[in-house]
């Protein structure tokens, strides 16, 4: 026998010996691939832990936002339908500041109306009852 058959030959019984190993390792590989870009494609969204339809959020930075909380996968959660409370101080500095709650989207930049933010700015989250005038006034806004 010339050396090609002989090598062709331990080829063969190599791959019967580990064929197993490499379907089963290809099957890994394969499976792996898919939910990677499953996991890339979909939005895995859960909502939050409570019944309320409203959350604040409060940020490391000092910003609170409110809108409806979803937990995800990975290192991002995401608020839809946020709002966030500004305050403009009086003329006079005797005066109380002046508080209202806006709705996101209406800036110059027009941003969406859901965002992510990132998971290590968010210090904790709280549901907002029925009865909080935040809540009231998001549930008549978004009629």
């Amino acid at each position: 026998m010339t050396w090609i058959v002989q090598r062709y030959r331990r080829a063969i019984l190599w791959i019967r010996a580990h064929g197993v190993v490499l379907r089963n390792s290809g099957l890994a590989i394969v499976v792996f691939l898919a939910a990677f870009f499953f996991t890339q494609w979909w939005d895995f969204t859960v909502p939050s832990l409570g019944r309320a339809p409203y959350q604040a959020v409060f940020l490391a930075n000092g910003q609170t936002y409110f809108g409806r909380y979803y937990e995800r996968i990975g290192a991002y959660a995401k608020i839809e339908d946020v709002y966030y409370l500004q305050q403009s101080q009086g003329s006079d500095a005797t005066q109380a500041p002046d508080t209202r709650l806006l709705r996101r989207g209406k800036e110059l930049h027009a941003p969406a109306a859901r965002m992510l933010v990132p998971k290590s700015a968010i210090l904790f989250v709280e549901d907002l009852s029925d009865s909080s005038p935040i809540a009231q006034f998001m549930a008549q806004d978004h009629r």
